[in-house]
């Protein structure tokens, strides 16, 4: 399903509502970020984070042609998730210049060991936006996305079995726990999808 221009506020409008609607929106960035290690950041996309970002675009850029608006409207439309599916930006965070160069070309692959774990079921790896990556390296920002089977939906749902977000790369090894609260805000997700 698509962002939609009906679902836009006009820039004038935003401007006038941005204060409130920036603390919805925070809200549901808070519950949807996933630190992964202490240099990589994940936030879930729903319907409102992605509205979001194509409001800020036309804001920031007073962007009010209609061709103009589509535009950011379809750009932000490939982020959203599809059914029994998971959307998510993958942040590659380096202070340091020199060591986010070495990094960005050390996680070549990285790619191939991304996955959401559940316990006694097969793991769901990531598909990250093949434009994103090259033989040399990594960028810093990612598009991901898990498609999730009948199964795995379910483990997300039952909070009493553990779910992670787990990292097995030469270069960068991780496995976090998702918290209650983001897997609830998923599965809410999932199920308006």
């Amino acid at each position: 399903m698509k962002l939609l221009a009906s679902e836009l506020l006009s820039n004038e409008e935003f401007v006038l509502q941005r204060r409130r609607l920036e603390a919805d929106v925070v809200a549901a960035k808070n519950v949807r970020r996933l630190a992964v290690g202490p240099n990589m950041t994940l936030l879930f996309e729903n319907r409102a984070t992605c509205l979001w970002q194509v409001q800020e675009m036309c804001r920031v850029e007073w962007i009010t042609a209609p061709a103009a608006v589509q535009h950011e409207l379809d750009t932000y439309s490939a982020l959203l998730p599809g059914p029994r599916e998971l959307s998510a930006t993958l942040m590659i965070e380096y202070d340091e210049p020199n060591e986010r160069s070495t990094m960005l070309r050390r996680l070549r692959g990285l790619h191939d060991a991304f996955f959401l774990e559940f316990p006694g079921l097969p793991d769901a790896p990531a598909r990250f936006d093949g434009e994103q990556f090259n033989e040399e390296r990594v960028s810093s920002v990612q598009f991901t996305r898990f498609a999730l089977t009948s199964a795995q939906i379910g483990a997300l749902r039952d909070l009493g079995l553990p779910a992670a977000l787990v990292v097995r790369h030469p270069a960068y090894t991780v496995n976090v726990p998702l918290p209650r609260t983001l897997r609830a805000a998923l599965v809410d997700d999932l199920l308006s999808a």
